[in-house]
Order: structure tokens, then sequence, then C-alpha cells
């Protein structure tokens, strides 16, 4: 898988996983009580192009170097401010100079608008939070499966590895509710496996426990067991997501369901199950 795939696949169980684990535990980091929460569209503007009136990297008596921006405006217009702070974000990461902001202002009446943001509004900097450093433990013991899963990429505070996996394993079990839920998160965990470098590791420990789980079916898996010539893989790729697809109709599973579990688009899982009926009518 290439990275920028791979990244992607661990970026996506992240999000998943985020209203159900990151609220509470936010609150508990944080140290405040969250009475409501609603969803905000996620997707931003990522072609912003913005040109402002007037830019210039200056230097002062003392050698110093900053940048000059200035903007020209006939309208008195109230949002003006957040875009220079617009203005302010882009030119900061492109230059990584001190910047100073003026706006000329051209028309008659005299302008009624704010040129600071409030205090609360001012990004000061950002709350890291390092899961590698987190005791393993205060995941596994949330009633939480999306917390749970998480446990793989904390700290493990020298236990053996196959022994904090078989516990997080063991955890699931206890907390997802039902076979299509746990399957869901075992799939989670052998993904994120991966970036602790824990994932020939978490696949061996798998098979070894009394779960419902057939690890070969599972397309992701591909480390240590890939067959054939470099030209060959992505057959393998296709014949695993055949395996899965028939594993789950044989299982009652829905098409939704199986492209839920198996992280495949439900289009490709559809076009599989027609492939398959269609061998069944021939045959």
């Amino acid at each position: 898988m290439k990275p920028k795939k791979e990244a992607n696949k661990y970026d996506k169980i992240i999000k998943e996983n985020l209203e159900a684990l990151f609220l509470p535990f936010l609150e508990q980091l944080l140290g405040i009580r969250i009475l409501s929460a609603e969803r905000l569209p996620v997707r931003l503007q990522t072609t912003l192009e913005r040109e402002p009136d007037f830019v210039r990297k200056i230097v002062n008596e003392e050698g110093k170097e900053s940048i000059l921006h200035v903007e020209f405006e006939s309208e008195a217009k109230r949002n003006m401010v957040y875009r220079v702070s617009e203005y302010h974000g882009i030119l900061l990461k492109k230059y990584r100079l001190p910047i100073f902001h003026v706006v000329v202002y051209l028309g008659n009446r005299k302008p009624n608008i704010p040129t600071h943001l409030e205090k609360e509004e001012v990004f000061t900097g950002f709350e890291l939070i390092d899961l590698g450093r987190l005791d393993y433990r205060q995941m596994l013991s949330s009633q939480i499966p999306e917390a749970v899963v998480l446990a793989i990429l904390g700290d493990f505070k020298g236990k053996p590895p196959e022994e904090a996996i078989r516990s997080i394993v063991e955890r699931l079990r206890q907390v997802a509710k039902g076979e299509l839920s746990l399957q869901k998160y075992l799939r989670q965990l052998n993904v994120l496996s991966g970036l602790r470098k824990l994932h020939e590791l978490t696949v061996k420990t798998i098979e070894t426990m009394p779960v419902a789980y057939d690890i070969r079916t599972d397309f992701l898996y591909k480390k240590g067991k890939e067959e054939g010539r470099e030209e060959g893989r992505e057959e393998g790729i296709d014949e695993k997501e055949r395996i899965f697809v028939t594993r789950g109709r044989e299982r009652g599973f829905s098409p939704e369901e199986i492209a839920e579990l198996a992280d495949m688009p439900l289009e490709r899982v559809k076009a599989i199950i027609r492939e398959i009926e269609e061998r069944q009518e021939e045959g």
C-alpha cells in the first residue's frame, strides 16, 4: 500500500471514532463540560485564492526582516478583520516572518468596523495529545470500543506487545455490540497496529484467539502473505475482496454491512456480488 493511501487509512479510522471517543476524552483533558455538540461541515476550501493589494518584505534599522501588508478599501466592511486574519495565516505560512497589517480606508463615511479580533478569537497555539505517551490501560478500561481500539497506539508500560494486544482484543469482545461491530473494530485494530509496526504480531495474536474473525479474508491483510510477482499484487487484492464479500454473504450480511466492515466502496461490493451471482447462474 502506498504511503499516502496508508496515511489516509489511518486518518479515516481516527475520524470514524472521533465523535464517540474524543468528546469525553477532551472533556477530561481540557477540564470542560460539553453539554451539546453540533456537527459542522468539515470540508474546507482548499483552493482559497487571495491576492493582497500590497505586500513587501522590509528590513528595519536593526536588520530584522518582516512583512508589510496593506489593503485599500473604499467600503467599511465589518468582516474586514476576518479577511485580514486569513491573509495573516497565508502569509505567515509562506514567509515565516512577523507581519504588519494596515488597511487604508478611502471612503467618505467614518468607518465603524472592528480592527482587532476578540481575545478568544486569536490563535496562539493548540493542545498536543501524544497517544504514544498515554498509558494504554487508560484507554483499555473504557466502555467505548473506539477508545479501546486506540489503546494499540498507547504506551504498554513495559508489558510485552503480544500480551497488550491480547488484552485489547479481549476487551473489544466485551464492549463491542454484536459480531459485526466486533469485526469492524478488529479491522481497525489491524490497520492502526501498522503505526507501531505491530501488524504482523496483531494478526498472529488474533489468529490464536477464539474470535469469529478470519483474518485471512481481510483484504487489508497483505504483509507477509502476498504471493506471486510484483505485477500480480492487484490481482491478489481483488481476490481477497471477492473472498471477503463471499464470506459476508454466507453469514447473511447486507452489501451495506459488508462495505462498512471491509472498508470497501458500496458499488465495488455490489459489483462483486453481481459477478458471484453470474458465475452461479453459469454453473
